[in-house]
This record gives structure tokens, C-alpha cells and sequence, in this order.
């Protein structure tokens, strides 16, 4: 790969990108930030907006459920809405097709989102086992919500810019990315200081302030436990960012380049 980084990436003239990061089950913050991004259109109105939401909108926080009826609601609106996967989607359809699943998903807060869904506490720990909670899901889970959850892509790509739920393998191309790393990768992806020949934005691994380097950005803020949601605001080679908290927002120049 071309190791000449670009100091700034940049999107085609008239669109602007709001990357917003991961959310797990805080439809709180993500109503705030739904206002936000509303706000900031009508006082900076662009041709071609575009929301990107980075994985992980279950598990953890206590309203899933909710998140995924905000996004069906708001699918037509504008600005125009893409979904990525992220690990905790993939986690959810793996236990629809084997209940087995659920005793790894559990502990990463996986049954606040079958609580979500309408399962109680009986349910959950039924003697039965996950074979009885899988089938209490499925006949729970609206169709509209299992096929948001099957329609999740991987990967946007726009400009100079990639979007993906944790990052990529470095010098791998992207056609030749798997699916796994692409939701799982940390380690390989957040040390590397080279060119990926994308500038990457990313959720997946917290961080307490929005981490920009000098090849990728991450905005995953730990909304479900910090009480703040984090969205990126990209047009044209500028950067800002929202923080959106529980009754209140405020956009901001992005910090520096950490590298």
C-alpha cells in the first residue's frame, strides 16, 4: 500500500457525513443526537446529507428494542440513513439460527436485549434452557426488526473515507476483508500508523474522548455506561463532531490528531 498518508481526507463536494458511534441500547442518547443532526441541517443545509450509524445498537443498554423502532421510523427521512453490522447484530442473528449462542452472548449484554424484546426474568432463566428462550425470541422479534438485522452491511466507503464497525486488516484489500475482522478487529487495526489507503471511521473499541490519528478516527465513546453519544461531522477535509448527552448536544471543532 501507498505509505503518503493524506492530511485530510476528503468527501465529494455537497455531501456531509454524520458518523455516529456505537449506541447499545441508549435510545435516550440516540433521540438527542436524532435532533442534532436535525438542528444542524437547518442551520447548515447541504445537498447531499448522509447518517452512518457504525454497529452495536443493542445489548448492554436497557432499550434496544427502541433503537432499532427509531431506525425503522426514520429509514425515509432526512438525512438518508446506512446501517453497518457490528459484532453484537452478528450475535443476535447467529442465536435466531442456534440457541447455543446465547450463553457466550449473555455476557455481552445480551439479555438486556431479550428484555427489551418482552422476555422476562422467567423466561430468561427458564429450566427449559436457550433452545425455549430462542423460540420466545423468535416469536417475539418483529419481522420488520429481524429484516433490519439481516440487511446490515459491512462496509461504506465515500471519498477518501471508509466507514466499518471496528476496522480492517491491515495491507489485506478490502475485497479480501473478512467478514469477522471487519466486527471484531482491534489490536492489528488500532496499531498500525500507516496509510490503510482509506482514512478509516470506526466504533468498536471505546474510548473516552472521540481518538483521531492520523489514519483513522474512532467515535465510540461508550455511550451505554459514559452517558455520552458521539456522531462525526465530515464534509468536504473538515471535521467536527456531536456529543449528545441526555438532555443536551453541542457540536464541536474535532480535537488534534493524536500521531
Amino acid at each position: 500500500m501507498n505509505t503518503m498518508q493524506k492530511t485530510y481526507p476528503t468527501l465529494p463536494e455537497g455531501t456531509r457525513i454524520y458518523a455516529t458511534g456505537d449506541i447499545h441500547g441508549r435510545y435516550d442518547l440516540l433521540v438527542v443526537m436524532g435532533k442534532a443532526i436535525e438542528s444542524d441541517l437547518k442551520r447548515r443545509p447541504v445537498a447531499d446529507p448522509v447518517s452512518i450509524f457504525l454497529g452495536d445498537y443493542i445489548d448492554r443498554g436497557p432499550d434496544s428494542q427502541k433503537v432499532i423502532e427509531f431506525f425503522l421510523n426514520h429509514h425515509q427521512r432526512t438525512p438518508r440513513q446506512i446501517c453497518l453490522k457490528g459484532n453484537h447484530e452478528a450475535y443476535l442473528l447467529d442465536f435466531l439460527e442456534n440457541p447455543a449462542v446465547l450463553y457466550h452472548w449473555e455476557d455481552l449484554g445480551g439479555l438486556e436485549t431479550l428484555s427489551s424484546y418482552g422476555l422476562s426474568e422467567h423466561d430468561l432463566f427458564s429450566p427449559d434452557g436457550a433452545a425455549s428462550v430462542q423460540t420466545l425470541f423468535k416469536d417475539t422479534l418483529p419481522k420488520s426488526h429481524a429484516n433490519f438485522f439481516k440487511s446490515l452491511q459491512l462496509l461504506h466507503q465515500c471519498g477518501d473515507y471508509l466507514f466499518v464497525h471496528a476496522g480492517i486488516r491491515p495491507e489485506v484489500p478490502l475485497d479480501e476483508q473478512s467478514e469477522e475482522e471487519l466486527m471484531w478487529i482491534r489490536g492489528p487495526f488500532l496499531n498500525y500508523e500507516e496509510d490503510f489507503g482509506v482514512f478509516v471511521v470506526h466504533g468498536h473499541t471505546p474510548v473516552e474522548h472521540i481518538d483521531r490519528r492520523t489514519n483513522r478516527l474512532d467515535v465510540d465513546t461508550a455511550a451505554y455506561a459514559s452517558g455520552r453519544l458521539t456522531c462525526a461531522v465530515l464534509e468536504g477535509n473538515d471535521m467536527k463532531f456531536i456529543t449528545a448527552t441526555t438532555d443536551d448536544w453541542d457540536l464541536f471543532d474535532i480535537i488534534p490528531t493524536h500521531r
